[in-house]
């Protein structure tokens, strides 16, 4: 299931993103965002658990979670259909 975060510290890399989400199950992709102008973070990322269950529970979990001053904001990524 991929996952798309929002509201991460500025600082985060893809690195953070795993690790925040590795409790939960094994973490299969992680992003960051990056402003190709700026360089600097979007302060989104994506995350994909292979594991349904496992990405479910890191979501329920991870909701709402203060990381920083924002909390972090979690959504499933649904697959376009052709």
């Amino acid at each position: 299931m991929r996952m798309m975060v929002s509201s991460l510290p500025a600082d985060f890399d893809k690195y953070d993103l795993q690790r925040l989400f590795s409790p939960f199950g094994w973490v299969e992709y992680s992003k960051i965002y990056i402003d190709p102008i700026t360089m600097k973070s979007r302060r989104k990322g994506l995350v994909e658990i292979a594991d349904e269950g496992q990405a479910k529970k890191a979501m329920e979990a991870l909701q709402g979670k203060m990381l920083g001053a924002n909390p972090l904001n979690i959504k499933e990524v649904k697959e376009k259909k052709m």
